[in-house]
């Protein structure tokens, strides 16, 4: 067994949950190489190689941010991914019902079962949890440019990004086709699920998740500064899929063309890429063996379910 760590921060309590994780593995007899990328892009090289080893399972610790990074370098393969959930949102341990703390994660490690979940791709890029772009890229940018240079909280910093973003309001003129259907709108936000509808721990649905072999379609309609704002009130109070100006479809396949923009920026599992349109969006069901506590209600093909397609002309204009 290989256990990958993002080993970048360099805090006292990173160092001592480095160290209790060691003596965990030790304790339920993992014979496991520990191993460390230094900095947080060096992690897809790290996972590439040990990929290409003899090791079966392969445990990736860290954020989210992490967990997609391994999660791309295994999938489609006959290794097995397990989870320990080390960052700050832990997005895709909460959705294979991988307990949080450390001890529960090792103790999953030894007792679970091992299921193949989907993953989604976006112009070859693997994600696990969801890809955004519009507004949300543009937070995280500016939330992670004012921790560099203030060292503010991440909570407060992502505070006054998301203020800083409402005031641009910037939105983006795009052409959505799936499903054979072509729809032009102007939006400062689209998500595309993976697994469920959460973005962080705010559930923009609040309805089933996409069905194995499906990705889940959120797509704002939000015209001015105010509706943006109408918007994020109603994502925090749990009832935006009850707002107007808020579209949830489902399809297999999404390409989202910018006439207008030679780039975008787009989110996967929380990391900003800058990618060239047109963005082609599928999903690869099935592709990625995980380890799950066997309390967990995920199998393999659970969320495939008969008539699951949604009508996307419910978008509207």
């Amino acid at each position: 067994m290989a256990v990958l760590l993002n080993c970048s921060s360099r805090s006292n309590r990173a160092a001592q949950q480095r160290v209790r994780l060691g003596e965990l593995l030790k304790e339920s007899g993992f014979d496991a190489e520990m191993l460390c990328a230094e900095k947080g892009q060096h992690m897809g090289e790290l996972a590439r190689r040990v990929a290409r080893g003899p090791y079966d399972l392969i445990v990736a610790g860290g954020g989210d941010g992490t967990i997609s990074t391994v999660a791309a370098a295994i999938a489609d393969t006959d290794k097995t991914m397990g989870v320990l959930p080390l960052g700050t949102v832990n997005h895709f341990a909460k959705y294979l019902g991988v307990p949080l703390t450390l001890e529960g994660a090792v103790r999953t490690l030894v007792e679970g079962r091992r299921v193949r979940v989907d993953v989604g791709e976006v112009n070859g890029r693997v994600f696990v949890n969801n890809s955004t772009l519009g507004i949300y890229p543009r937070i995280v940018r500016d939330r992670e440019a004012l921790r560099k240079r203030s060292g503010l909280n991440k909570w407060i910093a992502l505070g006054l990004a998301t203020v800083s973003g409402i005031r641009r309001h910037e939105r983006f003129r795009l052409r959505l086709i799936l499903d054979g259907q072509e729809l032009q709108l102007d939006t400062p936000f689209v998500f595309v699920a993976n697994n469920d509808f959460k973005l962080g721990d705010v559930d923009l649905a609040r309805q089933r998740p996409p069905s194995s072999g499906e990705l889940g379609v959120c797509v704002a309609h939000a015209k001015s500064r105010l509706s943006t704002v109408k918007l994020i009130a109603s994502a925090l109070a749990g009832r935006i899929q009850k707002a107007s100006d808020f579209s949830i479809l489902r399809t297999t396949e999404l390409r989202v063309e910018a006439p207008q923009r030679r780039r975008l920026h787009v989110a996967a599992d929380g990391e900003v890429l800058r990618m060239t349109p047109p963005l082609c969006y599928r999903t690869r069901p099935e592709a990625l063996q995980v380890i799950v506590p066997l309390s967990s209600d995920i199998s393999a093909g659970s969320r495939r379910q008969e008539g699951s397609t949604e009508h996307v002309a419910a978008l509207g204009g």
